[in-house]
């Protein structure tokens, strides 16, 4: 049998997905919840895997995680009795077999504090560091009192967070409409499962740990979760509450919301924004005048997990890391199946060309990643685990945590060095949602609306809140990140239990065109990085992302900053990242023994200036995160920042530190073109 050529490889894999057997995972899978440490889950995922070929196995850590028992949130009239007892659940759906809470798990919150509190209430818009701020310097005091606030803005954990910093006892998050931009009822649209507006009683679960300050097993930092009494087990105080939370709906938030009406300071006084978007509700800060009573109970304990590794030997000791999760807070059929569909795909379509006498040049490791929910904890353990490995062999880490979550259009977060290939492959699979076009055309034609002279698209900021965090923020590995979120119509149910077979095949991805353009992609991408002995990587991307940065950062004019030295080390990175392209490129065309040892020494280069931005102490307040370029934002969490420790500083008011950590940033810069200087190119 002869040995498939690169471009036979790429042309077949494209080939291999089905839009059956994604509807057919797609079912199965969010047929009922997965909380971590599901066993069936993860062995049923590793026998799929196998029976394509691959070699698969499971791999367990002990982690800390809490499991919920009671939970209850009540308003309390002048006489202390009960006037209201929120239900805590969603309601059935008939249309939605799914959706009765029994086949959900409660509304409660990973890594929440357990407790109750019980006193006034205080509502603090968007829960945003600068929202208590706000409140504190209008003299709108939250010290001993319950929060109520809205989803959005930033991470849910780093409401909590703020919220304990100024003395709260307690917070409760819901979903306003105000979030769901023009799909709302006010604008004429059904809710769910009628229409794309959100179902009044859609709760959003999830985690409360500090991810842009930690992830992982908090009890475990920058060390893995391994089984047994052996494990040395910290403190976790530094990376998850102290006060308890609880996410309800906006139908029972309501009630608690009116009770707050002509209390406090209006949205006229303090702010617009702070107005939401449901009536008979004056939006005021408060404190109420009645009290309220926040019960969250549950119990903390060590739990296994279980993450599915399958390995595709390569020519080399190089390594490409896919990886989604299995995990989820309901049914979960956005996150992760949709994911996870589209990695079963990949799976096969790698299965069958090794059939075909195919050998990859670099190993393929697929990655099913357990508890992620809670906090990327799978993928983080794996990746302290097997962090000597990773640093010496990964060359990239490419994750899809959802394939779709109803957005029409390719959303791509990541390190400028995959800009290229990632380019390369979206040109070559058609649009879900335009006919004629490519997955290209359309992220190139979106980011055009907001550039006026864009050649082509850029991958947006990496921040976090998926498992590509250990990889990119901690060890340095050029990532990516990749979903069809862009241009949705209607609104995604996050976390709750109506993210259903039933809300994907109506409203999310009708046809499931988007899962199989994602899974064409993610097969193209992966053979592309596999394939051939130089890494389809361009250096210039990189320069080219530093110098738009760094013309964002002198666009401010911030008074004392000093970028001038900054600058200059931008340009010289520039010359050398042209310098190890014109190297790379000389050696694509190459067919000497020669060139080999060129392409290896290549591919080193690429991976160890990735690692040059690795700063050994960490950024200040979270050492675990150490990459100086980017880092997801200390109080965003979800969204990236460029230069962390100097925009964190700039944000603080501090002049000086910003400079200081300049010169840090020029530091691994000018590391990173000793590195091109002193390779072995020729």
């Amino acid at each position: 049998m002869r040995t498939l050529s690169q471009d036979d490889a790429e042309r077949l894999i494209v080939e291999t997905a089905s839009v059956e057997r994604l509807r057919s995972h797609s079912k199965q899978y969010s047929a009922k919840p997965h909380l971590a440490g599901d066993l069936q889950h993860a062995e049923r995922i590793r026998d799929l895997w196998r029976s394509y070929g691959i070699p698969t196995e499971l791999t367990r850590y002990d982690v800390l995680q809490n499991f919920p028992r009671h939970s209850a949130l009540l308003l309390h009239g002048e006489d202390g009795e009960v006037a209201f007892d929120a239900s805590l659940v969603e309601d059935e759906v008939p249309e939605d077999p799914t959706s009765a809470p029994e086949n959900g798990l409660p509304a409660f919150f990973g890594f929440g504090a357990h407790g109750t509190a019980h006193d006034e209430l205080v509502y603090a818009n968007f829960g945003t560091l600068a929202d208590f701020e706000l409140l504190e310097s209008r003299g709108v005091s939250v010290r001993g009192k319950i929060i109520i606030c809205k989803y959005g803005k930033v991470f849910r954990g780093l409401k909590v967070r703020a919220a304990e910093q100024f003395g709260a006892i307690g917070v409760v998050i819901y979903s306003d409409p105000q979030e769901d931009g023009e799909y709302t009822e006010k604008n004429g649209y059904k809710p769910y499962p009628h229409g794309p507006a959100r179902h009044p009683k859609s709760v959003q679960r999830g985690s409360v740990d500090y991810f842009s300050v930690s992830v992982g097993d908090p009890t475990t930092p920058s060390y893995p979760s391994l089984p047994g009494d052996d494990t040395e087990r910290r403190n976790p105080r530094h990376a998850i509450p102290t006060i308890p939370s609880l996410p309800i709906s906006f139908s029972d938030a309501i009630p608690f919301l009116k009770a707050l009406n002509g209390c406090g300071l209006s949205p006229e006084a303090i702010g617009s924004d702070w107005r939401g978007a449901l009536d008979g509700i004056d939006y005021c800060t408060g404190p109420s005048k009645a009290e309220i009573t926040l019960r969250s109970e549950g119990e903390y304990r060590y739990s296994p997990i279980y993450n599915v590794i399958g390995t595709i030997e390569g020519v080399s000791d190089e390594c490409v890391i896919l990886g989604n999760h299995h995990d989820s807070w309901c049914c979960g059929a956005v996150d992760p199946v949709s994911g996870s569909a589209a990695m079963n795909e990949v799976a096969r379509g790698l299965g069958d060309l090794i059939a075909k006498n195919w050998k990859p040049y670099r190993k393929i490791v697929l990655a099913s990643w357990d508890n992620e929910e809670y906090g990327l904890v799978g993928s983080t353990e794996f990746g302290e685990d097997h962090a000597s490995w990773l640093t010496e062999n990964c060359v990239a880490y490419i994750n899809v945590d959802e394939a779709t979550n109803g957005g029409n259009i390719l959303g791509a977060y990541g390190s400028p060095f995959l800009t290229h290939v990632l380019r390369d492959a979206a040109a070559m699979i058609p649009s879900p949602v335009n006919e004629g076009k490519t997955v290209y055309d359309d992220w190139r034609d979106l980011q055009r609306e907001t550039s006026d002279h864009l050649e082509q698209p850029n991958l947006t900021v990496m921040g976090t809140g998926s498992d590509y965090t250990v990889f990119f923020h901690h060890l340095g590995i050029s990532s990516l990140d990749l979903l069809f979120n862009q241009k949705g119509t209607g609104v995604y149910p996050y976390h709750s239990n109506y993210d259903s077979y039933y809300w994907i095949d109506k409203f999310g991805d009708p046809g499931f065109k988007k899962h199989l353009a994602m899974a064409r992609l993610w097969c193209l991408l992966t053979v592309k990085l596999v394939g051939t002995p130089v890494l389809p990587f361009r250096a210039s991307d990189y320069a080219e992302a530093l110098k738009r940065h760094v013309r964002s950062l002198r666009g401010k004019s911030t008074p004392g900053l000093v970028l001038e030295p900054l600058e200059k080390s931008i340009s010289r990175f520039e010359v050398a990242m042209t310098t190890l392209d014109l190297a790379v490129h000389r050696t694509e065309r190459s067919t000497s023994r020669q060139s080999r040892s060129v392409a290896r020494e290549a591919n080193k280069t690429y991976m160890m200036i990735e690692r040059s931005f690795l700063y050994e102490n960490g950024l200040p307040g979270r050492p675990w995160y150490k990459h100086l370029i980017f880092a997801p934002g200390l109080w965003a969490g979800y969204d990236g920042v460029v230069f962390p420790g100097i925009t964190e500083c700039l944000e603080n008011g501090d002049i000086s530190g910003a400079n200081a950590w300049v010169r840090e940033v020029v530091k691994v810069i000018g590391k990173a073109c000793s590195i091109v200087d002193n390779a072995e190119l020729n």
